[in-house]
């Protein structure tokens, strides 16, 4: 089942949030982990609330009002959303509070908005939605499991209108444990990562939200064909497995490895994972297809895959690839058909297709 992607909203580390296309300028810095550059919320989320609403649930509202402000208020029929650690800040104080106070709490607030399914559940209760409403919690394939989900809707004709999204955020504690496991590069500049060959990465965060329709509204619209997740437990992998499932993955939605365009690779600068992704762009795709990178400007987490669509999108409705995340450029001149290929730690692998909608 395809869908169309007929609107989008993201807060990510680079300046996405009022852009409809590709920032001007990248946000740099030198650090082992980017954040979310944030909107004035005031006017976008009730100020009552915003008060006392925690970080990440300001960013998923604002995000989620924002695609569908762009796909002209539609109400979705469904909300589905993908997060690999949900609520993580607010989880952290209401623990930290119960050993603190031994076992008793003064505020119910952190632990009601700690639940991983709190942003699914404020953008219900903001949009007065009472549609499907369900959040998914599988680590590096969190967002996937989401899109899988909307094309089951879309395909049964249960929905017309999906509302989809990707959020995770990045605390002082969830760097520090991930620290003592050798996660993170020694600060650098973030735009450097594409060139750096040492372990580790840098860590990120951002919210991104998508509107997904069984129908075009427009022409040239993107276009999403499937998506496809697989684990190879124990990090031991081969260049063989992945072209076995990447393969299969294409295949079974009727397109060839020589009609990819574009690999968008999750490419994160570490040296001990980021081999597979070269090899695959140097051994298996046609010589003409061009390769990309993205983790740079959004940071590694579980859910920057829907960073990824965010941008794949883009490249595809505009048929241009920013200087910035290009590593080889297409031969051909028209982009019709671009490959998201994540992995985490050689161990959460997925592939998204998308496609150019037909003019």
């Amino acid at each position: 089942m395809q869908a169309y992607i007929t609107a989008s909203g993201i807060i990510s580390p680079q300046k996405t949030f009022m852009d409809t296309g590709f920032p001007d300028t990248m946000t740099e810095g030198i650090s082992n982990r980017l954040t979310c550059i944030e909107p004035d919320y005031h006017g976008i989320i009730n100020p009552v609330q915003l008060r006392r609403m925690p970080r990440i649930l300001k960013m998923g509202l604002a995000s989620a009002r924002l695609c569908i402000n762009r796909s002209a208020g539609k109400s979705p029929d469904a909300i589905i959303v993908g997060t690999g650690l949900g609520c993580l800040e607010n989880l952290e104080k209401f623990l930290k509070e119960i050993i603190g106070n031994e076992e008793h709490i003064t505020s119910v607030l952190p632990f009601i908005n700690s639940t991983h399914n709190a942003v699914a559940a404020q953008i219900a209760m903001m949009l007065h939605n009472h549609g499907y409403n369900v959040t998914y919690c599988h680590r590096g394939m969190s967002f996937e499991s989401a899109l899988d989900d909307a094309l089951l809707h879309l395909e049964e004709k249960t929905a017309q209108n999906v509302l989809i999204g990707g959020i995770d955020e990045c605390t002082d504690d969830f760097m520090q444990i991930h620290g003592y496991l050798n996660y993170w590069k020694s600060p650098l500049n973030n735009l450097s990562l594409r060139h750096d060959k040492s372990p580790g990465t840098i860590a990120g965060e951002g919210s991104a939200f998508f509107m997904l329709s069984g129908e075009s509204s427009l022409q040239g619209q993107p276009v999403l064909e499937g998506v496809h997740t697989f684990l190879t437990p124990g990090g031991k992998v081969t260049s063989e497995d992945i072209i076995q499932e990447i393969n299969s993955f294409l295949f079974s939605h009727g397109t060839e490895k020589k009609e990819i365009s574009l690999i968008l690779a999750g490419i994160n600068g570490d040296s001990y994972y980021d081999g597979v992704y070269y090899d695959l762009a140097h051994g298996y795709f046609d010589p003409a297809a061009g390769m990309a990178m993205y983790k740079h400007l959004c940071g590694e987490y579980y859910t920057s895959t829907s960073f990824a669509l965010w941008l794949g999108s883009l490249i595809l409705s505009g048929q241009n690839i920013p200087d910035e995340v290009v590593i080889k450029r297409p031969a051909g001149k028209k982009m019709d058909k671009l490959l998201i290929y994540n992995h985490s730690r050689n161990c959460e692998h997925s592939l998204i297709l998308l496609s150019h909608g037909k003019i």
